[in-house]
């Protein structure tokens, strides 16, 4: 698995499911770092983690530049999602 993961190619389809991934919670869309502050608040903190974060941002800017606009702007309930009084922890 080591080796494979080593290995892999990602093309843009994959860098979009990863970049979606980082982009919800189970009540739906919200801003990138909520969703970091959740899963940091349920796994801790890891060696990686300030890495996954840039580089996960890195992804955001890819896709707003191709789309010529904000990611948020497509989908629904991130405002709501991203500042409701709610927390899942």
């Amino acid at each position: 698995m080591e080796k494979f993961i080593q290995t892999a190619v990602y093309d843009d389809y994959d860098r979009l499911v990863q970049l979606c991934d980082a982009l919800a919670l189970p009540t739906g869309f919200c801003l990138l770092e909520k969703r970091f502050v959740d899963v940091t608040l349920r796994y801790g903190v890891h060696p990686a983690t300030i890495d996954r974060w840039k580089k996960t941002l890195e992804l955001k800017n890819l896709f707003e530049k191709r789309i010529g606009g904000s990611v948020y702007t497509l989908l629904p309930g991130v405002l709501e999602n991203s500042f409701s009084l709610e927390v899942t922890v």
